[in-house]
């Protein structure tokens, strides 16, 4: 009778310890973990301060920052002195692989970082990827590089961007095309002889000519070009009803004179993608570019577009003006964080095996702004869906995000103007 009892008290106990267990945060693995949860993640960035995107990479690098301020500030609040983000290096890509490749070398071989955000350029960033970060067991999720040869790449599980793949522009573009021109008309295509450049012209083409369309010249140019004359005179050859044109700032403020120096150019007749959607680097290129059209993946209707714009308002003083990519390299260094907590490790390896769990479903919804919510959930074993400033992510198992909306924009007088949105849901 006593060893009866004895048995009986035992399982009680062990029915309470184990529903305690369930009240406090689950197993006692996930409790050793909380207990166990130490670390610094160090980031570090490489983007284009210089070269065809420089338009843009202060301004993300300034993104960067604002998110490990907030994560620190957040660690603080929840008084977890034991973990800590460092970006340890702002590096210069300069829009183009070498430096690129040398940049994330000094990052993971000097400051030994974990995760490397960048670069813009899909030029810059496959083969920084594919050199570095990848054989160093190093996160590189790149806020805005688009060439669809980044999905099928072996990494791995290391590389993974926020911006969707051209596979979807090229169907926008072609669309945007045919809307702006009419059906069976030929357009000229030229591009820069990059990654994206042109992989981004041969979807256009494929798309444009599925939907009926004619193609007549197409072109590509180096982009460091000294002179674009003979690379303008063809692409106006013939008489095409419009232009497709798909390049960097940089590149397009030297061949935009040449094009006007043909007298048959018009902007008003001219498709583009987002690297031109800039209102500074349009209006410096004067009345040439009035009338310029284009597609670019948007922001619009983010889950936390609205207040990231306010709050890049309010904290963020003396940077360039507001693009609306700085959201890319802000969810990037937001994802990197989160994984790191749901991880309880800053390595690589093991990053890599959360960043797709805490990007989308199943688990609660949060934003930045509710960050310490965000970590306090993560250290209780439970899961998380972050939805982001650029968009909700909820990246695929190819680490591409698995939705996006793009636009066609348009610009006159100074201003750029959104004509449409077109929206992709897995």
């Amino acid at each position: 009778m006593k060893n009866w009892r004895k048995a009986v008290a035992a399982a009680v106990l062990l029915a309470a310890t184990a529903s305690m267990a369930g009240v406090t945060g689950g197993t006692a693995s996930t409790r050793a973990a909380q207990r166990s949860c130490s670390f610094q993640l160090r980031i570090g960035d490489v983007l284009p301060f210089t070269g065809g995107l420089a338009a843009y990479g202060a301004n993300l690098d300034r993104a960067v920052k604002l998110a490990v301020g907030m994560q620190n500030a957040s660690l603080k609040r929840l008084k977890l002195s034991k973990m800590s983000v460092k970006l340890v290096g702002s590096e210069d890509g300069q829009t183009q692989a070498a430096a690129s490749v040398e940049a994330a070398t000094k990052l993971v071989k000097v400051d030994h970082v974990s995760v490397i955000i960048g670069e813009m350029a899909s030029g810059a960033t496959i083969p920084m990827a594919q050199s570095v970060a990848i054989p160093n067991h190093v996160v590189d999720i790149s806020p805005t590089s688009s060439a669809p040869q980044i999905t099928g790449i072996k990494d791995n599980g290391y590389l993974w961007r926020v911006y969707p793949s051209d596979y979807l522009q090229g169907r926008v573009l072609a669309q945007a095309a045919i809307s702006a021109f009419g059906k069976g008309k030929t357009v000229n295509v030229g591009a820069r002889n990059d990654a994206f450049g042109t992989a981004l012209e041969q979807l256009f083409v494929a798309q444009y000519k599925k939907l009926g369309g004619n193609v007549g010249q197409t072109l590509r140019w180096n982009p460091d070009q000294v002179n674009y004359d003979t690379e303008a005179g063809r692409l106006v050859s013939g008489n095409p009803a419009g232009y497709v044109i798909i390049d960097f700032p940089e590149t397009f403020a030297k061949f935009a004179p040449s094009l006007v120096r043909t007298g048959k150019w018009q902007a008003s007749r001219t498709l583009m993608t987002e690297a031109l959607r800039n209102v500074d680097v349009l209006k410096a290129l004067g009345s040439p570019a009035e009338g310029l059209r284009g597609t670019a993946a948007t922001s619009v209707g983010a889950p936390a577009r609205a207040a990231f714009d306010a709050l890049w308002k309010k904290e963020v003083k003396g940077a360039k003006p507001y693009t609306g990519f700085e959201g890319t390299a802000f969810d990037a260094a937001n994802l990197a964080f989160l994984a790191a907590v749901k991880a309880c490790s800053a390595t690589g390896p093991k990053i890599k095996t959360q960043l797709r769990a805490v990007s989308g479903p199943p688990g609660k919804k949060v934003t930045y702004k509710k960050l310490d919510q965000a970590v306090k959930l993560l250290l209780a074993g439970k899961d998380i869906n972050y939805e982001g400033a650029w968009g909700p992510i909820d990246w695929d198992k190819n680490g591409d995000p698995g939705s996006a909306v793009y636009e066609i924009w348009r610009y006159s007088n100074g201003q750029i103007t959104t004509q449409k949105t077109i929206t992709f849901k897995p």
